[in-house]
């Protein structure tokens, strides 16, 4: 009886430390938080890697909603809805994020991609051990007959993808370099069937010439060499992105800023959220690794995302402080 009486005391104080601990624990924004789950692979993993750090370590409830870019921002910008876009290719919604900045609907937490978007044209690491010469989209006029397209006396460039804005603006680069004299500008018709033309002549150790973007799984997999470019010159090389441009330069890409896209209430609602968002980061290699191994283990979204965050925790621990950290390293299963 005495020993009953003398635990109560004991369970009591348990139970309230229980309780202040579950208090401490709720979710700093009282709602689910909704991250857009964009299309492609990079996207879709870090909405995923997002997804679970703020689950685990926050004990926030989460939605992955399936949209793209113009949509997610249109939404972000007029109903405040979903709260994260995990990566927002700045240039294709200039005028949407000028808009929800203007209303004070939305906020760019930083840039997702630490050295930006990119794009670029590559070949194959084998082809330039052959040839070392090749270091320069010019260099390529001369190496065409290695590149030769079957049917044609001319060589084959793989483009951007149908649709894409950087199709016109590859189309006109190309024309820029005088390189259309030299080769057929040839389009794989989409992303599966580009992957599985490069893909093929790479496992062959055949020589491709091929435009692609980073970060990407392709470029992770297989030991690719950017070719150099001339700068890119806002002035010059406008004319570039016209589908009609009767005067294309030899000029370069933009590097395109690809940030993360926050909803205001989230911002001001939740501050260390919001903090843990705007450190979200990644180097572009670190990426393209991170997907080739989701393509070689036939990992979904998730899957990657959890290999991330078991196998690349001296990056991510950094963007949360180390109780946070700590509890999403012990709930990992």
């Amino acid at each position: 009886m005495n020993t009953r009486v003398k635990k109560l005391p004991l369970l009591v104080a348990a139970l309230i430390s229980a309780g202040a601990l579950s208090a401490q624990a709720a979710c700093p924004l009282d709602e689910r938080i909704q991250i857009a789950d964009m299309s492609w692979a990079s996207a879709s993993a870090i909405a995923h890697i997002e997804s679970k750090i703020l689950q685990l370590g926050y004990d926030c409830k989460t939605e992955l909603v399936p949209l793209e870019t113009v949509t997610a921002a249109t939404t972000m910008v007029n109903k405040g809805r979903p709260h994260i876009a995990p990566e927002v290719w700045s240039s294709n919604i200039a005028t949407l994020l000028e808009e929800g900045e203007k209303k004070g609907t939305i906020s760019i937490a930083g840039k997702v991609f630490a050295s930006g978007g990119l794009d670029a044209w590559w070949v194959p690491r084998y082809v330039v051990e052959q040839y070392p010469d090749i270091k320069s989209v010019q260099d390529m006029a001369r190496y065409a007959h290695l590149f030769k397209s079957q049917g044609s006396d001319k060589g084959r460039f793989y483009n951007s993808l149908p649709g894409w804005s950087n199709e016109t603006r590859s189309t006109n680069l190309f024309r820029g370099y005088g390189l259309d004299q030299h080769y057929d500008i040839y389009s794989a018709g989409s992303g599966a069937a580009l992957d599985s033309a490069i893909s093929s002549n790479y496992k062959r150790k055949k020589p491709v010439f091929f435009y692609y973007w980073a970060p990407s799984a392709i470029l992770g997999k297989y030991d690719m060499v950017q070719l150099s470019m001339n700068d890119y010159d806002a002035a010059n090389d406008a004319c570039n992105a016209e589908a009609n441009c009767p005067t294309p330069s030899a000029g370069g890409y933009p590097v395109v800023d690809v940030n993360t896209l926050v909803s205001s209430k989230l911002k001001d609602g939740a501050p260390e959220l919001y903090q843990f968002l705007t450190k979200v980061s990644f180097e572009n290699d670190t990426v393209n690794k991170l997907l080739a191994w989701g393509e070689d283990n036939k990992a979904d979204p998730a899957e990657v995302a959890e290999h991330f965050l078991k196998t690349h925790q001296a990056i991510w621990t950094t963007w949360v402080p180390k109780e946070v950290s700590a509890k999403v390293i012990a709930r990992l299963e």
